[in-house]
């Protein structure tokens, strides 16, 4: 295997997927936490909150709740040649999720999750312009169970458990040794905690921290050779990729203005700069062993702003509006097809409908990037990246 071709293998693995949030964030957690902006860790008052902030769990009013939600995402992803040509992907795709919730006693609430925090999503870019198809993706998953304790009316902690489970899969082909296909999966373990004070009926402040882990992936490589003489021929080698996952602390706050009106806001700090490279092992190669490879990214730390607020409307009507923003966590030379990631501004919107033990919300999402420049060697004018994406949600809550 020459290099080229093992070069080129490793950089699809870098996909993120991401749409929400810098780095490989993916923060579409509850419908109706999304609507107000996702600036839910000082709210934390339903299901969801076993991500946000376990803590506010045991302020639900009911003893059991049930939370299942659906997203689907429709991203754009641009690239620019330094010629001037410019060629998209838009691999659309749909994130389920739900959430339980059960109050043992009156200080002790128990809770279950199961949601993508990373990734989840892709590219497919076609043959064209980059003379070669791609097609990548990657997801991580969790099963989190959760604890929520209350010391008082106004101070509780949670904490959680992060069983992740990652899957990637990459299809592509080099011009010199032909179609090129990997399947990985993989497992890491995180934890988490949470805070939540209550200074009076209508502030809430919380704090939620999601610790870091370390994900290897392992599978199969293929490559598939065609020779004039000896025909096709398929080498199928053993490989793993592993890499960093960062720490999370959000911290926030709630206040309702009136007993109808409920504004939020938060402030993310992701510590991406953990993931300064990812490594890649292919095993038993003929004549060459073990090939191993380090593709550095060199990420960086970013800050996330978010905003929202809750309406309630008579009749069960319910109206929600958020926004955000959040840097880039990928420096420029770290930027390229595979790896799209620039500052995002987001707009959304949602309305949710309650009656007796069921709630049902919607929401509308959609995120605006500002494009960004890549010197390259040999070229006038630099290549230019871009993302932007639409996202609508439902989610269904039964609680009693």
């Amino acid at each position: 295997m020459s290099r080229k071709g093992l070069v080129f293998l490793v950089l699809p693995v870098l996909v993120t997927g991401n749409l929400w949030a810098g780095g490989w964030n993916n923060t579409l957690m509850g419908c109706r936490a999304l609507a107000i902006g996702g600036a839910f860790v000082g709210v934390a008052d339903d299901p969801s909150a076993v991500f946000h902030n376990p803590a506010g769990l045991v302020y639900q009013e009911k003893a059991f709740n049930l939370s299942i939600d659906g997203f689907y995402i429709s991203p754009t992803h641009e690239y620019v040649t330094p010629e001037g040509d410019t060629t998209q992907s838009q691999y659309k795709t749909a994130l389920p999720q739900f959430f339980l919730t059960y109050r043992a006693n009156e200080r002790m609430t128990v809770g279950f999750g199961f949601y993508v925090p990373y990734a989840g999503g892709g590219v497919d870019w076609q043959e064209g312009v980059l003379d070669q198809p791609l097609k990548s993706t990657m997801g991580i998953y969790s099963l989190t169970p959760t604890l929520s304790y209350k010391f008082s009316e106004k101070f509780s902690m949670g904490f959680n458990l992060n069983f992740y489970g990652g899957v990637m899969n990459v299809e592509t082909e080099d011009p010199v040794l032909g179609p090129i296909s990997m399947e990985e999966k993989g497992s890491a373990f995180s934890a988490g905690f949470g805070m939540m004070f209550r200074p009076s009926e209508r502030l809430r402040i919380g704090l939620g921290v999601r610790g870091p882990a370390k994900m290897t992936l392992e599978g199969e490589t293929a490559i598939t050779v065609t020779d004039p003489i000896i025909g096709t021929i398929q080498i199928i080698r053993d490989s793993e990729t592993s890499f960093s996952l960062p720490w999370d602390i959000e911290l926030g706050f709630s206040y309702k203005i009136t007993e109808n009106f409920l504004f939020s806001t938060s402030a993310q700090y992701t510590m991406w700069s953990v993931l300064d490279k990812v490594e890649k092992v292919i095993k038993d190669v003929p004549i060459q062993g073990d090939v191993e490879y380090e593709e550095d990214l060199n990420f960086m730390d970013i800050l996330i702003l978010r905003a929202g607020f809750e309406y309630f409307i008579s009749g069960g009507i319910i109206l929600r509006g958020g926004f955000g923003y959040d840097r880039y966590a990928t420096p420029e030379d770290s930027l390229d097809i595979t790896n799209i990631d620039v500052d995002k501004f987001t707009l959304i919107g949602g309305i949710g409908y309650r009656t007796g033990r069921t709630q049902i919300d919607f929401v509308f999402v959609h995120a605006s990037g500002r494009q960004r420049e890549k010197e390259v060697a040999g070229y006038p004018d630099p290549a230019r990246y871009n993302l932007s994406a639409t996202i609508m949600g439902v989610g269904l809550t039964y609680s009693f």
